[in-house]
């Protein structure tokens, strides 16, 4: 696949997008009186929305290379996600007994605790729900039941591993039947967001997208797009997972579009595209930091004091996942993993 930096630099917004959602969930229990703290409360989990569609077109893409064999790529997606969240699932355990006010809200005892290592849903003790101890790590159990899918299609077919992926997944929340822990992911639609990336991926690869593009050029589509998915956005005719999914397609489709039209040499898109390469450790850990921060400053602040808190924060946030990015994601646990597990 042609490196899409437009794609990584949405992937970096998404990540940050969370980030100051759980800003607002932590110091004010999603209680804003301003526009701005209201759009985080509201609009800030959708950056989950983008991660699962962008995931869903990225995988489809690892998908067609030509090495690429149901194991290698199932073993690869464990490799990338387990150690940064292994690590960061140990420090909140550190966290939590040095300031369990503010940690409050994820607990563990020797059952959840492994079973949220090994990313297998579970009834978390805190009484939040099927939510991992690293309550984050929510997102990563549908990640692996979407890896998991479509490595299986890929070793049924790898020719046909798309549409046999869509199948499985499409039918699942009717078929699943409920009642267990794993009814939490395959039984719910949300899951359908993945299946969005990888028909978006089927449309890229297809000679329609060429097709279309010598009609209306990319960046009149893209733009087009962006403004419908805000039109989406602003809530007008509501603001469910279906159109949160429509949305996170069309922005995804979007940056596809314009990503030729864009260059990257420049200081800002070069430090955009760091965001994207950082994204995952900063989706992991913006957590803890802002725990701490909650700890050490509290939330009775007056805005030049927030200012110079959110400012301190967005700097914690960036340099551990700078750090988390170069010696945990691709430190020498993965170094190891991939020597043994992936020839």
């Amino acid at each position: 696949m042609d490196k899409l930096y437009s794609l990584q630099i949405l992937r970096g917004f998404a990540a940050w997008l969370v980030v100051f959602h759980h800003y607002m969930q932590l110091f004010y229990n999603f209680k804003a009186d301003s526009l701005l703290g209201k759009i985080l409360h509201t609009r800030g989990s959708f950056g989950v929305d983008l991660f699962f569609v962008l995931s869903g077109f990225v995988m489809f893409i690892v998908s067609k290379r030509g090495e690429t064999t149901a194991f290698s790529f199932f073993m690869k997606r464990i490799i990338r996600v387990l150690p940064a969240y292994w690590f960061y699932t140990s420090i909140l355990i550190l966290l939590l007994l040095a300031f369990p006010a503010e940690f409050s809200f994820t607990d563990f005892n020797s059952e959840s605790l492994l079973k949220s290592y090994l990313l297998i849903p579970s009834m978390n003790p805190s009484g939040i729900g099927v939510i991992p101890f690293l309550t984050v790590g929510w997102t990563l159990v549908f990640e692996i039941i979407f890896y998991t899918t479509l490595a299986l299609s890929i070793f049924i077919s790898k020719k046909d591993a798309a549409y046999i992926c869509l199948i499985i997944i499409g039918t699942s929340p009717f078929v699943f039947p409920q009642g267990n822990v794993y009814s939490h992911i395959l039984g719910e639609f949300k899951i359908y967001q993945f299946l969005v990336g990888v028909v978006i991926g089927i449309y890229y690869k297809s000679i329609y997208y060429n097709k279309i593009n010598s009609v209306f050029t990319p960046a009149y589509q893209g733009i087009m797009l962006l403004l419908s998915a805000i039109f989406i956005l602003s809530g007008i005719y509501g603001y469910g997972l279906p159109y949160k999914t429509v949305a996170a397609g069309f922005i995804v489709l979007a940056f596809i579009l314009i990503d030729t039209k864009v260059v990257y040499s420049g200081r800002i898109a070069k430090f955009l595209i760091k965001q994207g390469d950082y994204s995952y450790s900063i989706y992991l850990g913006h957590v803890l930091v802002i725990g701490v921060f909650l700890h050490f400053f509290g939330n009775a602040l007056d805005w030049l004091q927030e200012s110079v808190m959110i400012t301190l924060l967005i700097v914690s946030v960036y340099y551990t996942s700078a750090f988390s990015y170069q010696y945990i994601e691709n430190g020498l646990l993965a170094t190891y993993l991939k020597r043994i597990l992936i020839k």
